[in-house]
């Protein structure tokens, strides 16, 4: 940690940050602008979670940055993802939890901690700009570059080694490899990402980018049930994610449904290890960034329903879709507790994700058929 009990020199180069940046972004920025290890002038790196740091470091880390960069400790506090993002708090899967302790596979690269992305640095050198990192960047729910809609890497493209770096060239960063010399290079005939999501990654994009729109309190767009609101939005979001990680789901149908066993709308893994395997019993700030995209797409084509089919084509080959589809095969797998706590929530839900859940309860009590 830092040595508080010593004085705090400034620093002889503080980039102002911007408006919108990740804190740890400018942490990186300040790094690189000083000529200094990333690790010697930010020692908590290592012992830090990185969504902590970016969430709420505490207040003795914003002092002392603060002091160091010549900065009001305001303008720090309002880098945080909470204060850039108002409706944070209606996903509980994105707090910061307190306890059990945070564990990560995160890189632990000290040069480039980042997710990076050649084609934004690329865009950043060539109008002279200085890189930084946008707060959606911090989301846990940020699987893809929400400009050009690929996944980030740490590995450098041209020699597929890590140690990227940072490197400050009078007032702007570079991304350089140490080892190769590769450096980005701005792609002129990109296509834009279809705003008409096709297939696994456009979905999954398609969904976090309406997931930092409702977050910042913006209405997310009308794909997935018409007009909704943020909160609307996010609060299908919660309970979905709730679903999916309830222990009220039941093993006992095999491939038909539950994540314990071997389904998955996605097969973002090679391994056979199912996803529960993976995560276990951790929050998901400490899930690796594969899980993490499963649950995601698993609550995109759950929301979806039938249309899921039009959009992910065969990847999800359950059951026959019917108009009730997928909660006449989901409702059956849930404990009667859980059953009722689902659909005492999907009365908040709007009436197009509320009606499938109807149906389906409703043909199940028709048949004379129980829930477990």
């Amino acid at each position: 940690m830092f040595l508080y009990h010593l004085p705090t020199p400034p620093l002889p180069i503080a980039p102002r940050p911007f408006p919108e940046e990740l804190l740890l972004s400018w942490i990186c920025r300040i790094a690189a602008a000083n000529h200094v290890n990333l690790n010697l002038f930010f020692p908590e790196m290592k012992a830090v979670n990185r969504y902590r740091l970016n969430s709420y470091p505490g207040e003795q880390i914003i002092t002392r940055l603060a002091a160091m960069a010549r900065l009001p400790q305001s303008t720090l506090r309002s880098l945080l993802l909470p204060n850039q993002f108002p409706n944070l708090p209606l996903l509980s899967f994105l707090q910061v939890p307190e306890s059990p302790p945070i564990f990560s596979n995160e890189d632990p690269s000290e040069s480039f901690p980042l997710p990076f992305c050649s084609e934004c640095a690329g865009e950043e050198e060539r109008p002279q700009r200085s890189l930084y990192w946008q707060a959606e960047i911090g989301l846990l729910t940020t699987i893809l570059c929400p400009k050009h809609g690929t996944f980030f890497g740490r590995d450098c493209p041209g020699c597929n080694r890590g140690q990227l770096t940072l490197a400050w060239d009078q007032a702007r960063l570079n991304v350089r490899c140490l080892r190769c010399s590769w450096r980005p290079v701005a792609s002129l005939n990109r296509k834009p990402v279809s705003s008409c999501p096709s297939g696994l990654r456009q979905l999954l994009f398609r969904l976090q980018h309406d997931l930092t729109a409702a977050l910042r309190g913006q209405p997310p767009s009308s794909f997935w049930c018409g007009e909704i609101s943020a909160v609307q939005f996010l609060r299908v979001v919660e309970d979905l994610y709730w679903l999916l990680r309830t222990p009220g789901l039941s093993a006992r149908c095999g491939q038909k449904f539950t994540f314990t066993d071997g389904f998955s709308w996605a097969r973002l893994r090679s391994n056979s290890r199912t996803l529960f395997a993976r995560i276990s019993y951790w929050p998901f700030a400490a899930w690796d960034r594969s899980s993490r995209a499963e649950v995601l797409l698993a609550i995109a084509a759950t929301m979806l329903g039938i249309r899921a089919f039009e959009t992910l084509g065969s990847n999800p080959g359950y059951p026959v879709p019917s108009v009730s589809y997928p909660w006449d095969w989901i409702l059956p797998c849930l404990k009667k507790p859980y059953a009722q706590e689902l659909l005492n929530r999907a009365e908040n839900w709007p009436t197009k994700l509320r009606l499938p859940v109807s149906i389906a309860a409703g043909t199940i009590k028709a048949g004379g058929n129980r829930f477990p």
